[in-house]
């Protein structure tokens, strides 16, 4: 009797627990119910007097995707046609507000987890970027990884411009930023994690990649002929108007450098490399000098550069050391002068190719003094190194950094000169 009562209760037991691992998960969302989004744009605006914040999100489109983003009727939406996307605008008293307002304009909730890209506007940039971070770490699908750029203009006409080379501009922008330190090093490279990490460490400051609009100048560029395929089905207003924003792409050139969370300014395409060099950011890139020339006539393409800094503090006042070393090939070489099989010849190339990288990063901070932005974490560095001097001078080194002695030496080398050594003389 006992051995049926056990047999019984094993039986009750293995269906109960069978019963609890084959059920559907309570918390489920199925994809046929979701919006799948690519990018987020923030923009602070007004509305009847008062501020709002514009959310731009690129959603992907599936049935775009297959049918070349044809027959899909008006929603008042901005089509963004010969792509599988599309940008769409909602606006709230905050983020999550806005967020919440998507639901009364779609039939779909709108799922976040799939972000690549983040592009805050100008406006919003210098007004604070506080609270787009701090809704990105509450929010438990906006990835960390997502890129973080700034825009010329507003964000929403930042994810209008049209992609040149991929099918969504969320992937042509994390393309570049891959791709930029190891082969360009001309503008930043944060995800939200580093951005989170440059505002709550003490002595860092945030510095985002800068994007911009433009309408190229080939004839035959891919986003005129997009934007000459008819059958849009509006009016003649409306299509001049849509084919003049499918006719603008995009570039990622030169930095927007913080202070505390607000954008306080720029640096070029050549204070950046200077910067990225100086952070330890910059793997690759071309730096052109000129050789017994009045102009630039040598391409030197860098790799593995790497960096030291050296914080030295005395009674004359915090020193700054940096030791930049790299090394490289001469790619290009346009006035047929330069043997460098000659040894004094290759010692002069690479004395003008260390003042030109010092030139760099020389005025990449100065550019950062100026705007009293410490982008390079030279703050940082000092309160990891000589934490008791840190305190002394914490509350007042925004005004301090201006003043800072910062020495810069290089030291790169030419490995070979590409796969010629003699220059090409026309006979």
């Amino acid at each position: 009797m006992a051995t049926k009562e056990h047999k019984r209760t094993t039986i009750l037991l293995m269906i109960v627990t069978i019963l609890i691992t084959t059920t559907g998960c309570w918390s489920r969302r199925e994809t046929q119910f979701l919006t799948i989004n690519s990018a987020l744009g923030f923009d602070r605006i007004t509305v009847n007097g008062k501020p709002q914040i514009l959310l731009s999100v690129l959603t992907l489109k599936p049935s775009a995707m297959a049918a070349g983003g044809g027959g899909m009727g008006g929603t008042g939406a901005s089509r963004m046609q010969g792509t599988s996307g599309e940008v769409i605008s909602v606006t709230g008293a905050t983020i999550e507000d806005a967020i919440r307002n998507w639901d009364l304009r779609s039939s779909r909730q709108l799922f976040l987890a799939h972000t690549v890209v983040l592009v805050i506007g100008e406006s919003m940039a210098k007004g604070g970027i506080a609270q787009i971070i701090d809704f990105c770490m509450r929010d438990k699908d906006v990835p960390l990884r997502a890129w973080v750029v700034t825009c010329k203009g507003s964000a929403r006409d930042a994810l209008q411009a049209q992609p040149e080379f991929e099918p969504l501009t969320s992937t042509e922008i994390a393309n570049i930023q891959y791709k930029d330190t190891s082969f360009v090093s001309k503008t930043a490279r944060e995800n939200v994690f580093n951005v989170v990490y440059d505002l709550l460490t003490p002595g860092r400051e945030v510095s985002l990649s800068y994007m911009k609009t433009f309408v190229p100048t080939e004839k035959g560029s891919t986003m005129r002929q997009q934007g000459a395929s008819g059958g849009t089905g509006t009016s003649g207003a409306a299509s001049g108007s849509e084919g003049m924003a499918q006719n603008k792409t995009f570039s990622l050139s030169g930095t927007a450098a913080f202070r505390r969370d607000r954008m306080v300014g720029l640096l070029n395409e050549v204070e950046t490399q200077g910067a990225l060099l100086i952070k330890n950011q910059a793997r690759g890139g071309v730096i052109s000098v000129a050789y017994n020339s009045d102009h630039a006539n040598i391409s030197y393409l860098f790799r593995n550069a790497r960096t030291r800094l050296k914080p030295v503090i005395s009674h004359e006042g915090i020193t700054i050391e940096i030791s930049i070393k790299g090394t490289g090939e001469m790619i290009e070489e346009q006035n047929a002068v330069l043997d460098i099989t000659r040894k004094q010849n290759l010692k002069e190339l690479e004395r003008l190719i260390n003042r030109e990288v010092e030139h760099r990063c020389r005025i990449a901070v100065s550019r950062a003094k100026e705007l009293k932005s410490d982008i390079f974490g030279f703050g940082d560095l000092i309160h990891r190194t000589n934490p008791r001097a840190w305190r002394q001078i914490e509350n007042r080194w925004g005004d301090i950094l201006p003043t800072i002695n910062v020495k810069i030496s290089a030291h790169f080398t030419v490995e070979q000169p590409g796969l010629i050594e003699q220059p090409i003389k026309i006979q």
